[in-house]
């Protein structure tokens, strides 16, 4: 989110690979990357030195979290049309309780299909899914391999066999 918020608000280049930097108290890090950086094999947490080495000319802009964390807040009230609870989930996340609601839209898949439409036309990077818990739809939705993805009832476990331990929360 961090990324596209630049993008969005034109303080980065449109194309090429676009991070955030910030001083983790002993050196820089990358703080956060955008789709095209993390196909070059960056992430954040990893010290910023490597990825200068791994992508030449990388050029980071400074995190500014506080702005990060507003702009998640806000995409969180707009998200407000889907579902009657919203909130932020982490640093790059929104949970929405879809419970009661899904059918004011068509259905589970519809809902995240036009969810995933209208985030992706305002320029930011999307993945979603509904699932039994918020933990299981959590995991999909970050380690699964469908931008987009409904758990059917009962197959939770199937779903999540698969992922690696660390998407559990």
């Amino acid at each position: 989110l961090a990324t596209d918020r630049l993008r969005r608000h034109g303080a980065a280049p449109s194309d090429g690979p676009l991070i955030t930097a910030a001083h983790d108290g002993r050196r820089m890090t990358v703080a956060a990357v955008d789709t095209t950086a993390a196909a070059l094999g960056l992430h954040g947490g990893m010290p910023l030195a490597q990825a200068q080495a791994l992508v030449p000319g990388l050029a980071p802009l400074p995190a500014d979290p506080d702005a990060d964390a507003a702009a998640l807040r806000r995409l969180a009230a707009w998200c407000l049309r889907y579902a009657p609870l919203t909130a932020p989930d982490g640093m790059d996340g929104i949970w929405l309780d879809v419970t009661g609601c899904a059918h004011l839209h068509g259905g589970e898949m519809k809902l995240l299909r036009d969810l995933l439409a209208r985030l992706t036309a305002q320029g930011i990077a999307t993945h979603a899914a509904v699932a039994d818990t918020p933990g299981a739809a959590h995991a999909v939705a970050r380690c699964g391999e469908a931008a987009v993805a409904v758990v059917p009832v009962g197959e939770t476990e199937s779903a999540l066999a698969p992922l690696p331990i660390a998407c559990l929360r």
